[in-house]
């Protein structure tokens, strides 16, 4: 897996924190107000590597809409005490149930359903369509900006971690999927949870650990984000939706993630030995000339014996070894597909 690049969670702005006389609800979050006569209507479509082919969803983007979204405050308006975990999830609702962008979402998903019906795709392979999508959208994140309205995200066809996450948990949750935002305040990292069996729950969420910002499996965790940072904490778990389907294929995709973890591990090993074999064979080599040249015919047949048997033990480490790259690579390079991936685990796994 390739390492993660940084995505900040930029603090929100507080406007007269703990005024409780101010008139209007206790918090205002932003929204979008429509630009009259934004323009003609914008094409936003992408082409993904999905399973062994691809799949294209396109829409059309209301322009004043989409202009609206750019334009909508990025700041919180907070008229009285309100609890930070709170006002923060409310943020992001907020910004995912906006009134303004529901053509949005039913002219996006008219798309995604177009594709599920002509690849014949299952609930879970829906969901991995949905995801494969979001996660290909290119990693861009602009510091000193909040998170972007999904319009925005699908209209620029790319955003960082949380307009991604978002992006993805509302496809999701209105396709019935039990889905939530899993925010990491202290790592500035937000990713997707989706419902799944309870073994396979992440850190006691309750939902599977799902990575928006780059081409992963349900349920793999990424070792390290930009920066060398690693997810620590325990996430603020934000559900959305009422969705009640589950991720059936968790402990598929658990199991190529261990065979992943053993055959990095034994290509690990294999290393040094396989070095220190060949450091071994190359001494012996020397010695069966000084054997040969010795006229020694009895000791030079053993040692060759040993010397041929020795060689032939390397090549079956060797062939181990540029195996196990193989199998590594082939799953890195094909995360967007996990029936192709789990068939090739098995027929080549460690």
């Amino acid at each position: 897996m390739n390492p993660l690049a940084a995505c900040a969670v930029l603090a929100l702005a507080l406007l007269a924190a703990g005024c409780t006389t101010l008139l209007g609800p206790p918090v205002e979050y932003p929204a979008i107000v429509r630009v009259p006569d934004a323009g003609a209507p914008i094409p936003a479509e992408e082409t993904f590597r999905f399973e062994s082919g691809t799949a294209t969803v396109g829409v059309l983007l209301d322009a004043g809409v989409y202009r609206g979204a750019e334009r909508a405050p990025e700041e919180v308006l907070l008229r009285a005490a309100v609890p930070e975990e709170e006002w923060v999830a409310g943020r992001y609702l907020a910004q995912l149930d906006d009134p303004a962008q529901d053509r949005f979402w039913a002219d996006l998903l008219g798309g995604f359903r177009a594709e599920r019906d002509r690849l014949g795709l299952d609930d879970d392979r829906y969901l991995e369509l949905l995801a494969t999508a979001v996660q290909q959208l290119p990693y861009v994140t602009a510091p000193g900006t909040a998170s972007r309205f999904p319009v925005e995200t699908w209209g620029d066809q790319a955003g960082d971690c949380d307009d991604k996450s978002l992006l993805l948990a509302g496809l999701l949750a209105r396709e019935g999927y039990r889905v939530a935002l899993l925010l990491f305040l202290p790592e500035a990292h937000m990713a997707v949870g989706v419902g799944c069996a309870s073994e396979f729950a992440y850190n006691g969420t309750g939902y599977a650990y799902l990575e928006a910002t780059n081409t992963s499996f349900v349920g793999v965790v990424p070792g390290e984000l930009g920066g060398g940072a690693r997810l620590l904490s325990a996430p603020l778990v934000i559900p959305i939706g009422t969705g009640e389907k589950e991720y059936g294929a968790a402990g598929e995709t658990a199991a190529i993630e261990d065979a992943l973890r053993r055959a990095r591990s034994r290509v690990d090993a294999l290393d040094p030995e396989v070095d220190h074999r060949r450091s071994a064979l190359e001494t012996d080599g020397k010695r069966l000339e000084v054997l040969r040249a010795a006229g020694s015919r009895d000791a030079f047949d053993d040692a060759h014996s040993r010397y041929r048997a020795d060689s032939a033990a390397i090549a079956r480490l060797v062939e181990e070894h540029n195996r196990l790259v193989e199998l590594i690579n082939y799953c890195a390079a094909h995360e967007h597909d996990r029936i192709g991936t789990a068939a090739y685990v098995s027929a080549h796994g460690p």
